[in-house]
């Protein structure tokens, strides 16, 4: 897996500013459906909220700061709370499903949408590597390994793709485009994956991915999937390695990692019908 993005965004401190204006724009508090009437009841909150902790700070002498803190924590509490009901009802949209033949042209452009975290991270040799030609995914699809997860149009916005490595299942490509990342996507592809792949029989599955990128390797790590050491790899594993060594992407770290699918350490199921399961 050259360039793999599930999730990750890197945003600077300009950029996710402009996403907030950008949010509020748009209406804010936009889940918790605010009127008037909930904007009165919150500022009154936040008031009380404020006076009484202030009579209880002027009891016990300083601590000046503790009634700002207690009047916002009710306007924080509706801030987490919306932005937790925004995540679920986008992914009320999004639909995982295996990869049709008309899904297939879009899938370089998903994979290379993400180069532009690779840019900014300085590995411009991973940016700059060539897409997959569209034909490339038709084995994994004709043998029902290549799922898409697309929106309420049906358009695919991520997609993962798994060969057969050393008689196991290896993750080759997982994307998702920066657009929808942050919505568990990635790794509700993934859980989708791995459950075929239990399904079918296999013991457990394998990628290999930068250890250092923080979409790649710690992304994985949190999913459940552990570090494989080099020499543990099968044949076709360890020929992989030696390929992405001439590609020239051990530039920086690399390494194989495992899912156990079965056993005390297996990653559980997921509920398919459940899009936040992933």
């Amino acid at each position: 897996m050259k360039r793999g993005y599930a999730e990750y965004e890197p945003l600077s401190h300009r950029q996710r500013a402009r996403g907030w204006v950008g949010r509020l724009g748009r209406g804010p508090f936009r889940t918790a459906q605010l009127n008037i009437a909930g904007w009165s009841a919150l500022l009154a909150v936040c008031l009380a909220a404020g006076l009484l902790t202030r009579y209880a700070a002027q009891r016990l002498s300083g601590m000046g700061w503790l009634p700002w803190c207690a009047a916002a924590l009710p306007l924080i509490g509706v801030l987490v709370v919306d932005r937790r009901r925004a995540k679920r009802v986008q992914l009320k949209h999004i639909d995982v499903r295996l990869a049709r033949p008309e899904d297939l042209p879009a899938l370089p452009g998903i994979e290379t949408s993400g180069d532009i975290a690779f840019r900014a991270a300085g590995m411009d040799l991973v940016a700059d590597a060539e897409p997959a030609d569209p034909t490339a995914y038709q084995p994994a699809w004709r043998a029902g390994r290549l799922w898409v997860a697309c929106d309420r149009t049906g358009r695919p916005i991520g997609f993962v793709r798994v060969e057969i490595v050393d008689d196991l299942p290896h993750v080759e490509q997982v994307s998702v485009l920066p657009s929808h990342a942050g919505r568990h996507t990635g790794a509700w592809l993934l859980a989708v994956a791995a459950d075929w792949a239990r399904d079918v029989g296999y013991p457990r599955m394998t990628l290999r991915t930068f250890s250092e990128v923080p979409w790649n390797g710690p992304y994985y790590q949190r999913l459940g999937w552990r570090v494989l050491p080099d020499d543990a790899g099968g044949p076709q594993l360890q020929a992989l390695a030696q390929r992405e060594h001439a590609l020239g992407l051990t530039r920086w770290p690399r390494q194989a990692m495992v899912l156990d699918l079965t056993g005390p350490g297996a990653t559980p199921a997921t509920d398919r019908g459940s899009p936040a399961a992933g």
